[in-house]
Parts: structure tokens; C-alpha cells; sequence
């Protein structure tokens, strides 16, 4: 029994910041009452008994004092997305029923949380219930406690699992820095007052996404619609946006708000965090010095690279937290090799596939070839074509221009001398 009501009561806590009902400067029934003092129940007793009302999905109130209330199991197995908007904190208690004697479980959210759970987790809690006490479950209505501290005031958002308020330009949800935000649209925009900007002008973003999917960011000063200060595309749930501090520091001493917007691709959701005056640990992680051939990859943090670089790259480590990495990739560049192939008329008039490549040869010509495949080392070809011994190929064109047909990757070329022409008779350059 006391292991039902805990799972219960943890399963209630996760909606506590939801709270749909202000309790009513009204006395409570003389019955209940009388009830209170005759059984000795606790001072709660009848708030909790004659106030509490039912809580529905989704949820959007203020909270300016004590709230009971009571939650469905069938909305709690849903999960939970709850949202704290205050100066002060908040402390949530559960009671499996009004005459319990003190919470059975209780948590304080401090200013400016959310707080989420999603079903599998609920789920897996009622799996671990007898079937007396899962019987039991579906008839018990737990009871919640909420109230501010120091008489404090704040509004409460609260929706299922993985769902979260819709922030547009036209109505916007404040932007705090270490809130998390839920990006189920497509598209979402936060407004952040001048004041919540750090003095310092140090600052990131961090977006999540449990599979590492997609998305681009960007700021706009003053408006949603007001010049763009800052972009940057996130690959990954690793690396970070750190927005240009001298715009952040401008932008506080001129008392003018950022707005955040955040966008990406339909189909998944995502999490959104701003975080100010970011820590490093004091370990950074080894430096990655790398070298391979030209066609093939190599890849660090996420992200994949096919061209010399070397950076230092910033990662997220746990909430304000930041670590660094040197990397160094270098690529070799193929060394020429030399071809000879001694080719009859038949095989030109044919054209001629060179292996592992796609070119094709329809005249004898001196031609460099590049050669890619996938995960293989490039490799670059000179390839003479002569006449097959004992035959004459001859060359298309007047006698005083050596001109012949040649197809590379599918295209028509003509080649002058050591000049190379395309079908409409423009030259195109060349590397030598």
C-alpha cells in the first residue's frame, strides 16, 4: 500500500506547477467542520476536501496563493510539460487523500522552471503495481498542495508530454535564461526583456534533440520583425550559439529586447535553452589531430569534415556548463599517376569507358581524370590516348587545329590543342 500511494504521489507531483484553481476566501461546510475537529484531521483538511478542483489538460493560469486540486490518472498518463513563470519559488505537495497526515511526496521548483515526465516513465511505474494495488490505482484521486513562497505570484503553463504553449510574434513567451522550452511547432519566437540580458554580453543557446535532428536560430533586435543581429545553424545537440557580446552588451545599455526564433523542419520536437555567463570545466577534452587521404572523411563532435581545418571547438556539457577541443584535420592531396591506353577506331567510335571513372573517350587525347569513391581515397589519372599499334586514328578539324570529341561525367567537351570548349563554343578554364 505505501509503495501505491509513493508512485502515485510521484506520478501527481510532476503536474503541481499546473494549478487551475484559487482557493475561495469562503468557510468551508459546517459538517466539514465538525468532521475536522470530532476525527482531529488536519488543519487542511476541509481546503483540501470542499476546494479542490479538476484538473484538464492544457492549462494556463495565475497562481496567487494556496491551490489544491486533483488530476486524473488517465491525463498524468500522458506526461507532463509544466511551466513556472515567477520571481519566487513554488512548493508542491501530494497527499493520497485529504486525512493523510503531512505529504506523502513533496518538491520545491525554483523561479522560472519547467519541469516535464514524460508517459513510458509513468507507465513503467504503474507496471511495477500488483494487480490489487494497479485495481486500487484507478479509483484513488490524489490531492495537490500548491503554494508560493513569501507571498509570491506567478503563471503556470501546463500541457502533455512533449507539447508546450505556442509562442508567436503576436504573442510571445518570455525568454529566461536556464528555462526550457519546448519547440513542438515548426516555428517558434521568445521574446527576452533587455534586463534578462547578461552585463557581461556572454551567452548561449543550446538546442536539444534526442536524435541530434536539426535547427537554425537567430536574433532580431527590438521586434520579431526588427533587424537581424545573429544566426547560426545547430547540427546537433552538442554545440552551442553564442551570440556576438559587444551586440549583447549594446543592446542592454540601450534597454532594446531580443527576440529568439527557432525553426525546424515538421515532424519532431525539440528544446530550447538560453543560458547566460557560461562556466568551463576545468578539463578541456584531448585535442584531435588527424590526417587521412582527400575523398575520404573524418569526423568529431557530431560533424563530419572533408577539407583541411583546425579550430577549437566549444561543447556543452551540462546546463551553463561549456567545454573546449582543439582539432586538426588534414587531407592529403592525391599524387599524379600516368595512364597510357593504345585504343582502335572501333573502341573510340564506341567510346571508350575508362575504369572507375566516368569518363568516356571517343579520341585519342591527353586528359587528367579524377577519380572518386565513396569512403575510398581520390585519385587523379593523367591518361594518354594513342592509336592502337598498326592503326592511324585521325583528329576532327582543319589541318592546322588538333581538335577531337571528349564526354566527361556525361557532358559533350571539345578539345583544341590544349584549349577546351563546351557545345556551344565557350571556352572553360582549365587547372594546369
Amino acid at each position: 500500500m505505501r509503495k501505491q500511494l509513493f508512485v502515485l504521489a510521484l506520478m501527481a507531483s510532476l503536474t503541481a506547477s499546473a494549478e487551475t484553481y484559487v482557493e475561495q476566501a469562503r468557510p468551508w461546510s459546517n459538517f466539514c467542520d465538525s468532521a475536522m475537529k470530532i476525527l482531529e484531521l488536519p488543519y487542511y483538511y476541509c481546503s483540501c476536501k470542499e476546494f479542490s478542483n479538476a484538473f484538464t489538460f492544457p492549462l494556463e493560469t495565475e497562481i496567487t496563493d494556496t491551490v489544491w486540486y486533483t488530476a486524473s490518472l488517465n491525463d498524468l498518463k500522458r506526461g507532463v510539460s509544466a511551466y513556472w513563470f515567477s520571481n519566487t519559488s513554488v512548493t508542491m505537495e501530494i497527499y493520497a487523500f485529504c486525512s493523510s497526515i503531512g505529504p506523502t511526496f513533496s518538491f520545491t521548483v525554483g523561479p522560472n522552471q519547467m519541469k516535464d515526465m514524460d508517459s513510458q516513465k509513468i507507465n513503467a511505474k504503474l507496471a511495477e503495481l500488483n494487480e490489487q494495488q494497479k485495481a486500487m490505482a484507478e479509483t484513488l484521486t490524489p490531492h495537490m498542495r500548491v503554494y508560493p513562497h513569501n507571498g509570491g505570484t506567478g503563471k503556470v503553463y501546463c500541457y502533455p508530454y512533449d507539447q508546450g504553449p505556442e509562442s508567436t510574434c503576436e504573442d510571445p513567451l518570455p525568454l529566461r535564461p536556464g528555462m526550457t522550452y519546448i519547440c513542438e511547432k515548426e516555428e517558434n519566437v521568445y521574446r527576452m526583456e533587455w534586463s534578462s540580458i547578461a552585463s557581461t554580453g556572454k551567452a548561449f543557446v543550446l538546442w536539444k534533440q534526442v536524435k541530434n535532428r536539426p535547427c537554425e536560430v537567430w536574433l532580431t533586435l527590438d521586434s520579431c520583425t526588427g533587424e537581424e543581429v545573429g544566426r547560426a545553424a545547430l547540427s546537433d545537440s552538442l554545440h552551442v550559439y553564442q551570440p556576438d557580446s559587444a551586440m549583447l552588451v549594446s543592446a542592454r545599455n540601450a534597454k532594446r529586447s531580443l527576440w529568439l526564433h527557432v525553426k525546424h523542419d515538421k515532424g519532431y520536437v525539440g528544446r530550447v535553452y538560453c543560458y547566460n555567463n557560461p562556466k568551463y570545466t576545468e578539463e578541456v577534452k584531448a585535442p584531435l589531430d588527424s590526417k587521412t587521404c582527400a575523398g575520404k572523411t573524418l569526423s568529431a563532435n557530431f560533424r563530419t569534415y572533408s577539407t583541411d581545418t583546425a579550430f577549437v571547438d566549444t561543447l556543452w556539457v551540462t546546463r551553463d556548463t561549456l567545454t573546449t577541443q582543439e582539432i586538426a584535420f588534414a587531407f592529403t592531396q592525391p599524387k599524379m599517376e600516368y595512364d597510357t591506353l593504345y585504343l582502335s577506331q572501333v573502341d573510340l567510335a564506341r567510346g571508350y569507358r575508362y575504369p572507375s571513372s566516368s569518363v568516356v573517350f571517343y579520341a585519342c587525347t591527353d586528359s587528367v581524370v579524377w577519380i572518386k569513391k565513396q569512403g575510398a581515397c581520390d585519385r587523379v589519372i593523367q591518361v594518354t590516348v594513342l592509336p592502337k599499334i598498326g592503326e592511324e586514328v585521325e583528329y576532327v578539324g582543319s589541318a592546322d587545329k588538333r581538335s577531337c570529341k571528349y564526354i566527361q561525367n556525361g557532358k559533350l567537351f571539345i578539345l583544341v590543342d590544349d584549349r577546351k570548349y563546351n557545345v556551344l563554343g565557350q571556352q572553360i578554364k582549365t587547372n594546369k
